[in-house]
C-alpha cells in the first residue's frame, strides 16, 4: 500500500504553462465587381482565404535587489526590514498568475531555516515571529507595489488564525501562494511586490554566519491552487521516475515525508520495492535489489533500466544466464545469486548479490587491473542509478549525517529513522556467505583499476572509504535520479572534440545531465592552443583543466570550450612574459602549450610538467629548441616511448601518462589541477647524456630535454627544488592550485619496470628530477620527492632508472 500524503508541491524558478489560446480569425471576402443589373447575372465560384494565429499564454518572474539581505545583530535584539528585493511578473494570460513560495536553505525544498556557516545545523535559526525571549527566529514579509498592475498579497490560515504575508510571516516549508494578479500585464511595466526579511537573535544564539534561502514561483492563471499535480502518490513503477521533469521529479521529493516508506514497483519482472526519502533529501531504494531471483521474460533497455544511451539491450535470455551456480570469480562475465533470509535489524531481505560486471549491466567487465572507468549503466530501474562512491560520494555523505552515522543507524528500520541497509554478505566463488555478519554495496565509483568503492557495515561499523574487487559478489541498493537538465555543448575553432563521460558530443550538440551529479568532460585542442572551459550553469572543477569535473546545475545551461592560438614561445621569451601572474607560452618542438609563473623564489618556472614525447615528433631535438649541444633527430626521440622491458641506465625512456595507464585511471592531479605529464627515465631526462651503467655516473646534467632557454632545477641541500622551504608553498602548499597561490605540483607516481607494476602511485608520490647528481653514488640523482602522508617534503635521491617527473625552470 502506498502512504497518501496531501501536500501542495512546487519547485521551479518559473513555470510557463500555455493555458489559454487566443485564436484570430481574419476572413478575406471575394468581390464581385459588376457592370449593369446583378439580374440574371452568371456568378463565378466564391473563394474564403482564411488566416490563424496562435498566441501561447506565457508569464515570466523576475528579481532585483534593490539592498541586500545582510545584517550584523547583537543577540538578544530583533532587526526588520533587512534588505529589499523587487519581483516583477509580466503575464499575458487573461486570467492573471499566482505567485508560490517555499524555504529553500541549503538548496533544499522545505527548509525554512538560517543555516549556520560554521556550527552544527542544530544551532540553525528556526523560521517564526518572535521578537524577544528565548527562542531566535526569522520571518519574511511582502509588500505590493501601487500601480496600474499591483497585485494582491495572500494570507493564510494556521491553527485557526489567519495571517497575512503583508505583515512578518514564518517561512513556508511547502509551496503556499503569497501574491496573485487576475488579469493580464502589459510587457513593460509589469505586476510587482518586494520582499524584506526580520531576525530575532536570542541572547543564547552563538555567534555566526546565517543563510537562508527562500524560492518564488510563477504559475498561471491566479486560480492556480494546486501548483503541481505529481506527488509520490501518482507514481506506480519505480521507472516513473524516469519520466518525471526536473519541477516533477522535485514535487515528488517535497510529498515524501521522512521515515516514511512507500510503495512502487519494478515493471521489470513486478516486485514491489519500498523507497523512502532520506535525511540526505535523496530517495533511495529501502530495500537491496533483487532483479534477478526470477527468471525475466522482459529485455533489458533504456526503457526500463539504467543503462546510458549507447549501451546494448540485455536481452532476457543474457540476463538469466548471469545466475551464478559454479565456478571461480570472475571479472568478465557478469555473475549474480540470489540469497534467501532477511536482516534481523532493519527488517529487509538479503536481495540478490552482483559482481560488478553484472551490477554495471554488462558495461565494466574488463579484465583484472584493466579498469579505467566510472559506471554510468547499472541494473538499477530506469529513473534510479548506483550511489557515488569516494570521500565526497552519496554513501560518505549519508554517514556523516547524525541519523546514519554508525551501523547501528545505517541499519534501523526507515520507520525508527534508519535507512533500512541490510548485512546481506557477499559471493566470492558460487556460493554465498557471511550473511548476518557484514554488508557491502557497490557504488558507480572507481577506486583502481580492481576495486569500485562500496559502503561497507558490519556489526558495530560503517565505512565508505575503501571497495571491494569487481570480481566479488555485493548488494546494490539504488538512488532516484535527481532532475535532468539540458547542456548545449560549444567549441571554438582550435577545439577537436568534447567528450562527457567518455560520449563524444558534438559541437552546437545537446545532451541530458543529473542535477548535481559530477560528469568527466575532456576537451582536445589543437596543438599551440590555450584551452579553458566556461558554463552558464554548474560548476567546473578547474576551467584550465582539458579534463576536469563538472557539476551540472538546476538549470539547462552552455558549456563552452574556449580556445585561442599561443604565440609566444617557452624558447624565445623575455622577462616580461613571465610575471607573479600565471600565463602561457608554446613550446615549439610540438606546440603544446604550458602555464609560466615567476614563484616567490624569483625564478620563472613552468606549472605543469613537461610532456614532451606524448605526440610523435617531426622536429629533430637541437641546441636552437632544446637544452642540449647535439641534435637528437627526431626518430630517435620517437623511439624513447617505452613499451616493454626491464628498467635501464643505458637507455633512453619515457612513459606518457593517460587515463588508460595510471593506477587511478586519470591524466590530471585531483589537487594540484595539473596534468600528470610525461615521466623520463634520466637517461631520457638528460636528452642522451647521462646513460652510464648504475654507479658509473659522477656528473651533474648540463643538457636535458627542457625547451632552449630553460633547464632541469638544482636539487641537493640548496638547490632550486627545495621551494617548499618559502613560506608560500610550505607543506600542502606545494602542491595547491596556481589559483590558490600553490605551486601545482603533480603527484605523478614513477615507472620502473614494464613487466611489473610499470606505471605506479599516481596521486601517492611525486618524484622531480634535477639537474645534481646525488652525494651518496653514482647510481643516483638528487631529486625533489613529494607523498600525501607527510606534511613535509625533502630534497632525497633515486636510481637513475626510474621513470619520474620533470619541472623546467628559465633564469629570464
Amino acid at each position: 500500500m502506498k502512504n497518501h500524503q496531501n501536500k501542495t508541491n512546487l519547485s521551479s524558478n518559473t513555470i510557463i504553462t500555455p493555458i489559454s489560446i487566443l485564436s484570430v480569425s481574419i476572413l478575406a471576402t471575394t468581390l464581385a465587381i459588376l457592370s449593369g443589373s446583378l439580374t440574371n447575372t452568371t456568378h463565378a465560384t466564391g473563394v474564403t482565404d482564411e488566416i490563424n494565429v496562435t498566441i501561447p499564454a506565457s508569464c515570466s518572474l523576475t528579481s532585483v535587489v534593490g539592498s541586500a539581505h545582510t545584517s550584523t545583530i547583537e543577540t538578544g535584539v530583533y532587526q526588520d526590514d533587512i534588505g529589499e528585493t523587487t519581483f516583477k511578473v509580466f503575464c499575458n494570460d487573461s486570467e492573471g498568475f499566482a505567485v508560490y513560495a517555499v524555504g529553500y536553505t541549503n538548496d533544499s525544498f522545505g527548509n525554512n531555516t538560517l543555516k549556520p556557516t560554521n556550527l552544527a545545523s542544530s544551532y540553525a535559526i528556526a523560521t517564526g515571529t518572535a521578537t524577544s525571549g528565548d527562542t531566535s527566529n526569522w520571518a519574511m514579509k511582502l509588500t505590493a507595489v501601487t500601480g496600474t498592475y499591483a497585485p494582491t498579497i495572500h494570507s493564510t490560515e494556521e491553527n485557526s488564525n489567519t495571517y497575512s504575508f503583508t505583515s512578518y510571516h514564518t517561512i513556508p516549508s511547502e509551496y503556499t501562494k503569497v501574491a496573485s494578479y487576475s488579469s493580464n500585464t502589459d510587457a513593460t511595466t509589469g505586476s510587482s511586490f518586494k520582499s524584506t526579511y526580520a531576525v530575532y537573535a536570542s541572547p543564547t544564539q552563538p555567534a555566526d554566519s546565517y543563510t537562508g534561502k527562500v524560492k518564488y514561483t510563477v504559475v498561471h492563471p491566479a486560480n492556480a491552487d494546486t501548483p503541481l499535480s505529481k506527488t509520490i502518490n501518482d507514481l506506480t513503477y519505480m521507472q516513473d521516475f524516469n519520466s518525471l521533469s526536473a519541477v516533477e521529479r522535485a514535487a515528488v521529493t517535497s510529498s515524501m515525508q521522512y521515515n516514511t516508506t512507500y510503495s512502487l514497483i519494478d515493471n521489470r519482472d513486478n516486485k514491489t520495492y519500498q523507497i523512502a526519502r532520506l535525511k540526505d533529501d535523496n530517495i533511495w531504494m529501502a530495500e537491496n535489489l533483487d532483479l534477478g531471483r526470477t527468471t525475466l521474460a522482459t529485455d533489458l533497455t533504456s526503457a526500463n533500466t539504467n543503462l546510458h544511451a549507447n549501451a546494448t539491450t540485455i536481452t532476457a535470455p543474457t540476463f538469466n544466464g548471469w545466475v551464478k551456480t559454479s565456478g571461480t570469480p570472475s571479472f568478465t562475465s557478469a555473475e549474480l545469486i540470489p540469497v534467501t533470509g532477511s536482516d534481523s535489524t532493519s527488517n529487509t531481505p538479503y536481495g540478490t548479490l552482483y559482481n560488478y560486471c553484472a551490477a554495471s549491466a554488462g558495461t565494466i567487465c574488463s579484465a583484472e587491473k584493466s579498469n579505467i572507468d566510472n559506471a554510468t549503466s547499472d541494473l538499477c530501474p530506469a529513473g534510479w542509478r548506483l550511489p557515488t562512491g569516494s570521500a565526497t560520494g552519496e554513501y560518505q555523505a549519508l554517514i556523516d549525517l547524525t541519523d546514519y552515522n554508525t551501523s547501528a543507524k545505517m541499519r534501523a528500520p526507515i520507520t525508527n529513522g534508519g535507512a533500512a541497509f541490510a548485512l546481506a554478505g557477499d559471493f566470492y566463488y558460487s556460493t554465498p556467505g557471511n550473511q548476518g555478519s557484514n554488508g557491502s554495496y557497490w557504488s558507480s565509483t572507481r577506486y583502481d583499476n580492481n576495486v569500485m568503492y562500496n559502503l561497507y557495515l558490519g556489526a558495530s561499523w560503517a565505512d565508505a572509504s575503501g571497495g571491494p574487487y569487481r570480481e566479488s559478489g555485493k548488494s546494490v541498493r539504488c538512488v532516484a535520479k535527481r532532475p535532468l537538465h539540458t547542456l548545449t555543448v560549444s567549441y571554438d575553432t582550435g577545439i577537436s572534440s568534447v567528450q562527457i563521460n567518455g560520449s563524444t558530443i558534438q559541437n552546437g550538440g545537446t545532451i541530458k545531465l543529473e542535477e548535481d551529479f559530477p560528469y568527466l568532460i575532456s576537451m582536445t585542442p589543437s596543438a599551440g592552443y590555450y584551452a579553458y572551459w566556461s558554463a552558464t550553469s554548474g560548476s567546473i572543477d578547474y576551467a584550465d583543466n582539458w579534463t576536469t569535473a563538472y557539476i551540472a546545475g538546476n538549470s539547462d545551461a552552455t558549456l563552452t570550450a574556449n580556445a585561442s592560438y599561443v604565440a609566444t614561445e617557452m624558447q624565445n621569451l623575455s622577462s616580461n612574459n613571465c610575471t607573479t601572474t600565471a600565463s602561457h607560452a608554446r613550446d615549439n618542438r610540438d606546440n603544446h602549450v604550458y602555464t609560466i609563473q615567476r614563484l616567490a623564489d624569483g625564478k620563472c618556472w613552468m606549472m605543469e610538467n613537461l610532456d614532451l614525447g606524448r605526440t610523435e615528433l617531426t622536429t629533430n631535438l637541437t641546441s636552437s629548441n632544446t637544452n642540449l649541444s647535439t641534435t637528437v633527430t627526431a626518430s630517435t626521440f620517437n623511439s624513447w616511448r617505452k613499451t616493454a622491458g626491464s628498467d635501464s641506465y643505458t637507455s633512453a625512456e619515457l612513459i606518457p601518462l593517460t587515463k588508460s595507464n595510471t593506477e587511478n585511471g586519470l591524466d590530471t592531479d585531483p589537487t594540484s589541477k595539473t596534468p600528470y605529464g610525461t615521466l623520463y627515465n634520466y637517461c631520457a631526462a638528460s636528452a642522451g647524456t647521462i646513460c652510464a651503467e648504475s654507479n658509473a655516473n659522477n656528473d651533474n646534467a648540463t643538457s636535458d630535454i627542457c625547451p632552449a632557454g630553460w633547464r632541469l632545477p638544482t636539487g641537493g641541500d640548496s638547490g632550486e627544488l627545495k621551494l617548499y622551504l618559502l613560506t608560500d608553498y610550505a607543506d600542502t602548499k606545494l602542491r595547491a592550485p596556481i589559483t590558490n597561490g600553490g605551486a601545482a605540483f603533480a603527484l605523478a607516481g614513477i615507472f620502473y619496470h614494464s613487466t611489473y607494476s610499470p606505471i605506479d602511485q599516481q596521486n601517492e608520490i611525486g618524484y622531480y628530477w634535477s639537474s645534481t647528481k646525488s652525494m651518496y653514488d653514482g647510481s643516483s640523482m638528487s631529486l625533489l620527492y613529494i607523498n600525501t602522508s607527510s606534511t613535509y617534503t625533502g630534497t632525497n635521491s633515486l636510481g637513475r632508472y626510474y621513470g619520474c617527473s620533470i619541472r623546467c625552470i628559465t633564469d629570464i
